[in-house]
This record gives C-alpha cells, sequence and structure tokens, in this order.
C-alpha cells in the first residue's frame, strides 16, 4: 500500500484504507456494554453515528498524508491477528513435522498464549500469573 491509499485513523489507532474505514464503521455499531467503574454496572456504549464516521474518514483521505507512529498496544494486536491468519499455516507445519493434529492444534494454542501474555503490560502478567498460580493449587 502507499501513502494515496492509507491513513492513519487516530479513532482506531491504526493505518486504514477506505475499504478496512468502511469495515469499521460497518462494526462500529451502538450494540454490547462496558462496565462503567463509577456505577458498579453494565451501561449502553455509545458510539458516533455511521455518518460522522464516513465524513471522518473523507477528511482523512481529503488531508495530506501524515506519517504518525503506531502505539505498542496496536502494534501487539498487529502481531497477534497477523499470527492468527496463519493458523493453518502453523498447525500444518508441526503436523508435518510428526505431530498429530490434536498435538498441533495444541502447540498453536500455547504460542498464542505466549504470544498475548507477552503483550499484557507487566501489571496483569503479573495477575495472570497468580491467578494460574491459584488455579494449580486448587487442582492439588
Amino acid at each position: 500500500m502507499n501513502q494515496e491509499e492509507t491513513r492513519y485513523w487516530p479513532r482506531v489507532g491504526l493505518y486504514v484504507t477506505r475499504k478496512t474505514a468502511n469495515e469499521f464503521i460497518s462494526r462500529m455499531g451502538n450494540t454490547g456494554n462496558v462496565l462503567d467503574d463509577d456505577l458498579e454496572e453494565f451501561v449502553q456504549n455509545t458510539t458516533p453515528d455511521p455518518m460522522y464516521l464516513t465524513a471522518e474518514v473523507e477528511e482523512l483521505f481529503n488531508s495530506e498524508y501524515e506519517s504518525q507512529d503506531i502505539t505498542p498496544d496496536n502494534k501487539a494486536i498487529l502481531e497477534l491477528m497477523q499470527f492468527e491468519s496463519k493458523k493453518k499455516e502453523f498447525i500444518l507445519q508441526h503436523k508435518g513435522d510428526g505431530m498429530t493434529l490434536q498435538e498441533a492444534k495444541d502447540a498453536y494454542k500455547v504460542e498464542l498464549d505466549k504470544k498475548v501474555f507477552n503483550a499484557l503490560p507487566e501489571s496483569s502478567q503479573k495477575r495472570v500469573l497468580e491467578l494460574k498460580e491459584k488455579n494449580e493449587a486448587e487442582e492439588e
């Protein structure tokens, strides 16, 4: 993709094409609930009107290309998406190396879990390890 085809969309924190921006808009429907910590209850998530988002994207593409840094969190998400997109290739490769299909699927899950864990902030990693230790202690 070249600079004419992509723009950095701050709302999603990623570079998008017009097509991917429109896909984001179609998925940003006003659905689902989020936990409001102040109210300690789930509330309806609000998103801007699709027409507003479409106008925002048009403004992005009518403006000059500007290079932006992608946040580490978004880089991690992109790397995980890339890994997941190659799931079949990963499993078939491991199966070709002598694993059973189930062993290859299990190896994929282990690798995915490692990648997700490594993408977490340190405080979340500590919490995951604590929960894992607690679960292991309860199983004994």
